[in-house]
């Protein structure tokens, strides 16, 4: 009894004299930039690609959005709209089924940036020359590095 009263008084000696080490983790805040874009369809420059495919663009100039934000960011783009009267955002690429008088097609919204400038682009199933469906689009776009 006294052996075993003995060994667990050095493991109590032992164990009391041990310090907890604690993980020290550096919280770094990341670099942001968000931004509403509101593109009217008529402003937007009608383009054909190599396929002979139309389709429909707008490009803002973005100082902000420099070299290091393109080689090691992420980028966020949603679609700004109304539904049923509340504020909503949909992520892009975005899709939406469209049909009026028999006549049905998919529209198409997408976004893409380089250095300096952030490019939305619209496109339509039937690739016809007709001006995007509605008026203008709002787009957010974030970016975090």
């Amino acid at each position: 009894m006294k052996r075993f009263t003995f060994l667990a008084l050095i493991v109590f000696m032992f164990s009391s004299c041990i310090t907890e080490t604690k993980r020290i983790v550096e919280t770094v805040d990341p670099y942001t930039f968000t931004q509403v874009y509101k593109i009217k369809a008529t402003d937007m420059t009608k383009r054909t690609d190599v396929g002979g495919i139309v389709y429909f663009e707008y490009e803002f100039k973005e100082a902000k959005l420099t070299k290091e934000v393109f080689d090691f960011g992420i980028l966020q783009a949603f679609l700004y709209y109304k539904k049923d009267g509340k504020d909503t955002l949909c992520p892009l690429p975005f899709s939406d089924f469209l049909y009026d008088k028999g006549y049905q097609w998919e529209e198409q919204f997408t976004v893409e940036f380089q250095p300096g400038a952030i490019k939305f682009i619209q496109k339509i199933s039937d690739y016809s020359d007709d001006l995007p469906v509605s008026e203008f689009y709002e787009v957010l776009v974030r970016f975090l590095w």
